[in-house]
């Protein structure tokens, strides 16, 4: 962003702006407008402003236009939307004011849930199940009907500090849509969820549309945040300092705006470079010049479950990514491949397990660790850390220069995530075993994270295996394709690995969802229930 644009905005931020949270605090300018009987999606970067504008429109936030000093009154708001550009958000608080609307939000922060719910259980105090929690906010008779589509069945009798990540998310979802409401707001709903939970929960959010009915997603998956939305408004700004809301568009529209970085209805820039991820690069054949390898077949049991992998061969210069649901085994299949977990049995296969040479990086990032991000690159990865190719290739677009001095405790979940990513990628290895890099990233991140695994795979011909729910980082990465057959948690078997047209197809042929590509931008995106390309021909298709 230029200079002119930066001056631009900081002279229009007084009359534009609907919220800061103090002196030299984060201010928001503008609001996204609802719409009722359509879902609105908010698309932006972490700390750009999004869960304060789903705050600002359910009430848990009232706005202060700047005026955090001396907040104004209802009057003075209504009156600061009247008549301009925002007109609709005079008629949203109107009503909101006037016939008392109801709003309810599935917040961001599920891991704030989860800690409660361990500290009530240590406490000794009187708890309830997931079961009965959802009875007793089951305001619309559909306890059973959203239990089943969002697989909560099989954990009514649990308790919530017992929960995963996954499963607390899909119970926070239907403890939303089960209430009675006007407004319903879901501050990124597809957290922890595998890509069957994701398309089931948007379809869970997109039937509670009704001709008077708000619904507001933020959400960082762009495939799903393109189906569950009828118009989109993108943010932009600096994290943590402002953000700025663009007017709705159409689907197609804001999705292209928040790519490009140029929003046509103000005329400027956001971003210097735009946001191509183009499916097309990925060659459908291995190089013959490639060196080729193999890994054994291998089994696990860990409690009730078992894993069954099946021998495959990988190529250098090669991605290949492991397609389950939650649960199938992919972290414990890179946990045996990175020598992490040892496996039960070894057939097949010349190469011992122990031998590969693999660089690591797990699913979970917790880190308690008082030493600084430069101490623990200069420890784990001193000869990259050092090499200005690297540096260029990787450090930079993630942004780590920043970082380097705070430390690893100190770090948000976004940036922990990518200096997991930089230590594994400095760290000299054959393999690169990549959990779930897409975890706590925004939209942008991912797609920038995405160009730095792929280009570093490739320019230094090494193989990565990865494990990512995020279908377009997915249909991207992915040189082939890892599917997973079975039941999760109980017991699941890999395919060996196959191209991603053919995989693709194999696993999505379970899940009533079908893929095609955006002419436009080329990027995956899911067909509507009602649209043509849902109601016939292959599971996934890029032709052009």
């Amino acid at each position: 962003m230029s200079d002119e644009e930066r001056t631009r905005i900081a002279v229009a931020s007084d009359k534009d702006t609907t919220h800061c949270h103090g002196p030299k605090s984060f201010k928001l300018l503008r609001l996204p407008v609802p719409r009722p009987g359509q879902v609105l999606g908010l698309v932006g970067k972490n700390g750009i402003g999004k869960t304060t504008a789903i705050q600002l429109l359910s009430g848990l936030l009232i706005p202060n236009l700047g005026r955090f000093n001396d907040p104004p009154g209802w009057k003075d708001i209504l009156y600061f939307f009247q008549g301009s550009e925002l007109d609709e958000l005079h008629t949203y608080f109107n009503s909101f004011v006037k016939d008392k609307l109801k709003a309810v939000v599935k917040l961001q922060c599920i891991n704030a849930i989860h800690e409660r719910a361990k500290e009530k259980a240590s406490s000794g105090a009187r708890r309830r199940n997931v079961g009965q929690i959802l009875t007793s906010v089951d305001e619309r008779d559909m306890k059973q009907e959203l239990a089943a589509d969002l697989d909560l069945i099989h954990l009514m009798d649990r308790y919530l500090e017992n929960l995963s990540g996954g499963e607390l998310q899909r119970f926070v979802i239907a403890y939303t849509a089960l209430k009675n409401a006007d407004i319903y707001l879901f501050d990124e709903p597809s957290s922890f969820l595998d890509v069957k939970q994701r398309l089931k929960s948007a379809q869970v959010i997109r039937s509670l549309l009704q001709p008077n009915i708000y619904v507001i997603v933020a959400e960082h998956d762009l495939s799903v945040l393109e189906y569950m939305s009828d118009i989109i408004c993108c943010l932009y700004g600096r994290p943590g300092r402002y953000g700025a809301v663009t007017l709705p568009f159409s689907v197609k529209e804001g999705i292209a705006i928040f790519l490009s970085g140029f929003v046509p209805t103000e005329g400027f820039w956001f971003r210097d470079d735009s946001l191509t991820l183009n499916v097309a690069e990925t060659p459908p054949e291995e190089s013959e010049t490639c060196a080729r390898h193999k890994y054994p077949s291998m089994t696990k049991t860990l409690g009730n479950f078992m894993l069954k992998v099946v021998e495959g061969e990988y190529t250098d210069s090669q991605i290949i990514v492991l397609l389950g649901e939650n649960g199938a085994g992919k972290s414990t299949f890179l946990q045996m491949l990175a020598g992490y977990l040892k496996p039960d049995s070894v057939e097949g296969s010349d190469v011992e397990i122990s031998d590969l040479n693999v660089s690591y990086k797990p699913q979970r990032l917790t880190s308690k660790n008082e030493f600084t991000v430069r101490i623990m690159l200069e420890y784990i990865c001193h000869d990259s850390y050092m090499d200005p190719g690297f540096v260029s290739d990787v450090m930079e677009p993630l942004s780590i220069q920043k970082l380097m001095d705070k430390k690893l405790v100190n770090l948000s979940y976004g940036e922990l995530q990518r200096v997991a990513l930089t230590l594994c990628l400095g760290k000299p290895a054959d393999i690169y075993a990549i959990d779930e890099p897409s975890a706590f990233l925004d939209s942008e991140q991912r797609i920038v994270v995405s160009k730095v695994i792929k280009k570093f795979i490739r320019q230094r011909k090494k193989t990565a295996f990865i494990a990512e729910h995020d279908f377009i980082m997915t249909t991207y990465l992915a040189d082939r394709v890892i599917v997973y057959d079975g039941k999760p948690s109980a017991g699941c078997v890999t395919k060996s690995p196959q191209s991603l047209m053919t995989g693709m197809n194999l696993f999505l042929s379970h899940l009533d969802f079908t893929f095609s590509k955006d002419p436009t931008n080329l990027l995956p995106r899911i067909n509507k229930l009602e649209s043509i390309e849902e109601s016939s021909g292959p599971h996934y298709y890029m032709d052009d």
